[in-house]
């Protein structure tokens, strides 16, 4: 019975595919070809898809309606539903496609019909090998035409797919040349052309993904008349967990270090990273400004190169920073893609940090001019021991002060964090150059510190 119905297909449909108002073409790629009376889409294997697209251009002078567009016949189905009645312009093609597929061997048809076209169509089905992709769950059959997927790989590392070759036929077949077009697909070892398989064997061949650049890869696989989309997305590799390293022989004020950023495991890529700190002082609401960077700041930007087991500051395999003049802590983070660390360095109070003592005679005597830095910021004793050219403390001895108040009014309004200049001026009776040097001690909550002897 089908194939009387396949020979009445036949013989009813031989007319002429155009008429006055529409003519149908076939598009082969961006070309456009005239349909005739019987179209052959060719050849398929079981459960394999034949796809034929179309253009029904309307080439009257006038605006024409479509109101049938219609394929019937076993295997044969518009490639996607086309909304009807509709109206072409002039000059203008509906546009439109035809899919086959069936499972069994044979020689199928299908009558193609609409506004004054009538095509017969003809496709056939013949056994041959199957392809198919090895899945935990067992072989997945592969379709011509179909997609094999590698997922998401790391640029730099690869995946890999295991292919298989069937022959569900009752005689043998060879298998056709294998061949690659496209990058970042390669076979993993010499692919199985021109082996003949006999009735129910079965061979395997290994497809390697490793993708060069990161987004959408795509390649074919192609095996005679047959062919099979290959597919995989390439992303960059993480950028290794950074581990901060700090260098400070001294935890105290006034000092300098360097931190580095090592990396957890060389980088297989690059990237862009931040180096900051902070100062969390032990006085609420105390600035300073000289807890920074080399360059300046509280943050640095570092780089990694592939191949790197540390980061680099330009150059540098560290960043040098300044403790300050501020009791407290740094707090030192890195972030470097998602992950980071953080590490501490913990600034003790201390004695005022005496930086240098200038003496000066005066016409009305002597000035002492010291400079330095109080961490603690509660500096307030003082004390100046006077000295003649033998070396002999000048009697009666220290001159002491308290300059709690001064320095207290001083360091809240200071935006200089812990540093200062001391200017302590002292009349003389009598001849001031009797007196050769001097000696300054400055008290604060932390201790007592002794300048070294200056001489005038």
């Amino acid at each position: 019975m089908t194939r009387f119905l396949r020979g009445l297909w036949l013989g009813a449909l031989l007319a002429p595919a155009a008429c006055a108002q529409f003519t149908l073409f076939m598009v082969d790629g961006n070309a456009e070809r005239s349909v005739p009376a019987v179209l052959d889409l060719g050849k398929a294997g079981r459960g394999d898809t034949l796809t034929a697209r179309f253009r029904l251009r309307n080439t009257s002078a006038a605006p024409a309606p479509v109101r049938v567009l219609e394929v019937a016949g076993v295997g044969f189905s518009l490639g996607a539903p086309v909304v009807l009645p509709q109206t072409v312009s002039p000059g203008a093609a509906l546009e439109f496609s035809v899919v086959f597929r069936a499972a069994a061997d044979g020689a199928y048809s299908a009558a193609l019909r609409s506004e004054g076209i009538s095509v017969l169509l003809t496709a056939s089905v013949e056994a041959v090998l199957a392809f198919a992709v090895q899945t935990p769950g067992g072989p997945s059959p592969l379709a011509n035409g179909a997609t094999a997927g590698f997922g998401t790989v790391e640029r730099g590392s690869l995946a890999a797919l295991r292919f298989l070759i069937q022959n569900p036929t009752g005689s043998d077949r060879a298998i056709p040349a294998l061949a690659i077009q496209g990058d970042d697909f390669r076979f993993s070892a010499a692919p199985p052309s021109g082996i003949v398989l006999h009735p129910q064997d079965q061979v395997s061949f290994e497809i390697v993904f490793s993708p060069s650049a990161t987004g959408a890869r795509r390649a074919t696989l192609l095996a005679g008349d047959r062919s099979f989309v290959l597919n995989g997305t390439g992303i960059e590799p993480p950028l290794p967990k950074p581990r901060l390293s700090i260098s400070l022989a001294q935890r105290q004020s006034g000092q300098q270090g360097s931190v580095a950023v090592m990396l957890a495991e060389v980088s297989r890529t690059s990237g862009t990273g931040t180096l900051a700190f902070e100062l969390r002082p032990q006085i609420p609401g105390a600035a300073d400004p000289a807890v920074q960077f080399a360059q300046g700041s509280r943050t640095v930007s570092f780089t990694v190169a592939p191949g790197d087991d540390r980061a680099w500051f330009g150059e540098r395999a560290s960043a040098a920073f300044q403790t300050g003049t501020t009791a407290g802590t740094l707090v030192f983070s890195v972030t470097l893609g998602s992950a980071g660390d953080q590490q501490s360095v913990e600034i003790a109070p201390g004695p005022v940090g005496v930086s240098a003592v200038a003496a000066v005679r005066t016409p009305a005597g002597v000035e002492v001019r010291v400079s330095g830095f109080d961490n603690t910021r509660t500096a307030g004793p003082l004390a100046f021991t006077f000295f003649d050219r033998a070396g002999a403390p000048i009697p009666p001895g220290a001159v002491r002060a308290d300059g709690s108040a001064e320095f207290g009014r001083y360091f809240q309004q200071s935006e200089a964090g812990g540093t200062f200049l001391l200017r302590a001026a002292f009349p003389v009776t009598g001849d001031a150059a009797f007196i050769d040097a001097v000696e300054v001690e400055l008290t604060n909550s932390a201790g007592t510190a002794r300048s070294t002897r200056t001489k005038f």
